[in-house]
């Protein structure tokens, strides 16, 4: 696929936050679920700004979407800064990459990989449920019904997990996790990996975006090769 920072933008930002329901200033707008009161997303070519129905077409939104500041990278873009402290919100940003065509070749991994696949599915039924995650979530996860997912397993418990926490059917996000004592084994870019090689005949764009705080998410991009976007920022309320 050809890059189109513009397009890739939209598509991630529709995948996490909601459908197109029209444009301001010229920009793409899209409507944030519950809690997110503003997505402001950009690279260094494209810029797409969301806002919750309540602040469609109020002052907010305007400030927003009017005469930006220039791209920089790790600097939160002062609008949505001042949004914030006028809604009382908290301000988060972080990264975001696209999977490129093809992923570099990885080591072994350390401990047994599990995918999505029948047998997967099938094994899955049998694995101990990590405490972070809810039994009806789990549920959902195992049988599929959340996506694609890989995980590294070791002695029947799952300790390194990357699924599919959002998707449409153009795109999909990946999410990853991998318990506190199997970091820094390498486990998450294989599991990481893995899920896109399920993904990757299914949609158009695969995604990858975290924390500006969290480097060893960080890491896993780097160690993956993936592409750099630019960077999402969301205002949110409790």
């Amino acid at each position: 696929m050809e890059r189109d920072a513009g397009r890739l933008l939209a598509l991630q930002v529709t995948g996490v936050h909601g459908l197109a329901r029209g444009s301001a200033g010229g920009l793409p707008t899209v409507s944030a679920p519950a809690g997110v009161r503003a997505v402001w997303a950009w690279s260094p070519g494209a810029r797409l700004v969301a806002v919750a129905e309540d602040l469609a077409g109020t002052g907010h939104e305007r400030a927003l979407s009017s005469d930006p500041p220039p791209y920089e990278a790790e600097r939160a873009p002062r609008p949505m800064e001042a949004l914030a402290r006028t809604l009382d919100g908290t301000l988060e940003g972080g990264p975001s990459y696209v999977f490129p065509p093809a992923l570099p070749p990885l080591r072994p991994p350390p401990l047994p990989l599990l995918v999505s696949d029948a047998s997967g599915l099938r094994r899955a039924r049998s694995l101990r449920r990590p405490a972070n995650w809810e039994p009806g979530e789990w549920a959902e996860l195992t049988t599929g019904t959340l996506g694609p997912w890989a995980m590294a397993i070791d002695d029947d418990t799952p300790v390194s997990i990357c699924h599919t926490p959002a998707s449409t059917p153009a795109s999909a996000e990946a999410g990853a996790w991998t318990h506190p004592a199997h970091r820094g084994r390498g486990l998450a870019p294989h599991t990481v990996a893995a899920w896109a090689h399920l993904q990757r005949a299914r949609v158009e764009a695969l995604f990858y975006s975290t924390t500006t705080g969290n480097h060893a998410s960080r890491a896993v991009a780097r160690t993956l090769n993936l592409t750099p976007l630019g960077w999402l920022w969301t205002v949110t309320q409790p």
